[in-house]
């Protein structure tokens, strides 16, 4: 039962990497230090660095805010704190603009992690098993289903650093600290620069795991999917559990 209830989190946990998703211990302090955070400009240095960075900022809320749909797979890496162990795990992935995703996990189980946009399912096959709530009634879902179109210089309860380096873009996003109830404790989202496409997600989440998740996307967008992709019916005889209470 402590297996699969680990299991459960890092799964709903490493979607804040589209997302969600997904850090080394000297993050924090590295953020802190980059000229690019999101304060107050008191430069005209400082200023053409905030342009800057709210320029790139607006592109990637543009580009995962259409309804365009994004088909590729993923890897994911988990070392966990209190054991030092580490799992693999990898599958495909879609995700269309600006809030739904599909996760289909193959290894090292499958396993489905599914969003319309108001509701999440996930569901286990092997124990015919779905765990579903509304994304308003969970907070980590709420940051990850809307985070890559909604990403800001401010944005709400989290610090925000930009930082370029050759053809990467990181992302660094650390809670406040009077965030009472985080959703993680650090995250960085790694993107192409040219095509701002997802490269990998690093997070650290509330119990100090540690999520590496990298993306293959198929080359192009694929027109909007179906809604279907996007929802999920119960097998017959299912058993159906809350999520995030």
């Amino acid at each position: 039962m402590k297996f699969f209830l680990r299991i459960n989190f890092y799964r709903l946990s490493a979607i804040v990497a589209v997302c969600l998703i997904f850090i080394h211990p000297g993050l924090a302090e590295t953020a802190k230090k980059t000229v690019l955070k999101a304060k107050p400009a008191v430069t005209e240095k400082s200023e053409t660095a905030k342009r800057e960075q709210e320029k790139i900022l607006s592109r990637i809320r543009e580009k995962y805010s259409r309804a365009k749909a994004y088909a590729g797979t993923f890897t994911q890496k988990t070392t966990y704190a209190d054991s030092n162990e580490t799992t693999f795990g990898s599958g495909r992935i879609w995700i269309q603009g600006p809030d739904k995703m599909r996760w289909e996990y193959q290894l090292p189980e499958k396993q489905l992690l599914v969003s319309d946009g108001k509701t999440l399912w996930y569901y286990t096959p092997d124990l015919n098993q779905v765990m579903t709530g509304n994304l308003k009634d969970i907070k980590e879902a709420r940051v990850i289903v809307n985070l890559l179109a909604k990403l800001q210089s401010q944005p709400k309860g989290l610090e925000l650093a930009l930082t370029r380096n050759g053809n990467l873009i990181t992302v660094t996003l650390l809670p406040l600290s009077d965030d009472k109830a985080p959703a993680f404790q650090s995250l960085k989202i790694v993107f192409a620069a040219d095509s701002l496409m997802l490269e990998e997600t690093r997070m650290e989440d509330l119990f100090a795991n540690k999520i590496v998740i990298t993306y293959k996307w198929k080359s192009g967008p694929d027109p909007a999917l179906p809604a279907a992709q996007f929802s999920f019916t119960p097998p017959a005889g299912c058993d159906i559990m809350p999520l995030g209470q």
